[in-house]
């Protein structure tokens, strides 16, 4: 059989080369995206567990806040007013009567690793915010004019690794249910 020739298929290296580099590309490409993926789940998760933490807080204050009754001169609260404010190294403190009597303070102080939200009650006391948020600014305002209001502003973050702390400004008011 003349004039038949057997030609060797395959591949040469400059198509291998490019195949290899065109690959290379696509998983870096792939790998660069699913972190970009992750590292957004963690911070919507640290997000989320700030805000988590925070909710039973804020009901606890709410509701104590809401049905503090007029002060009889105890519990630092000037006879006839409802709120009174001072402040320590860490922030504001809030002082009131809640609906049972008790006198009631509201602050910001240190367990060592972090600085959480204190409340004394009746001579107790204990902290409200979980260790794991560190509270870093609170603040209260209190409008007497018309009917009590406070308005209570915090700057919270989770601990942990710097980039997944999810840093929130909190702010919210609370009117008190008696009515001159």
């Amino acid at each position: 059989m003349i004039g038949i020739r057997h030609e060797k298929s395959g591949f040469s290296l400059m198509e291998v080369i490019v195949s290899v580099a065109l690959f290379a590309i696509v998983i870096l490409s792939t790998t660069e995206i699913f972190r970009l993926v992750i590292n957004g789940q963690r911070e919507a998760i640290a997000s989320q567990n700030v805000q988590e933490s925070l909710k039973y807080f804020f009901e606890v204050t709410s509701k104590e806040i809401r049905m503090a009754r007029r002060s009889t001169g105890d519990c630092l609260v000037p006879a006839g007013n409802i709120y009174a404010l001072s402040s320590n190294s860490l922030g504001d403190v809030l002082y009131f009567q809640n609906y049972y009597g008790e006198c009631v303070a509201y602050e910001l102080a240190s367990d060592g690793n972090s600085q959480r939200f204190k409340i004394t009650r009746g001579g107790n006391s204990g902290f409200v915010s979980p260790a794991k948020i560190t509270i870093d600014d609170l603040r209260f305002l209190v409008d007497a004019t018309g009917q009590p209001t406070i308005t209570m502003s915090l700057l919270a973050h989770a601990l942990g690794d710097d980039k997944y702390t999810s840093e929130m400004e909190i702010q919210t008011s609370i009117t008190s249910r008696y009515y001159r």
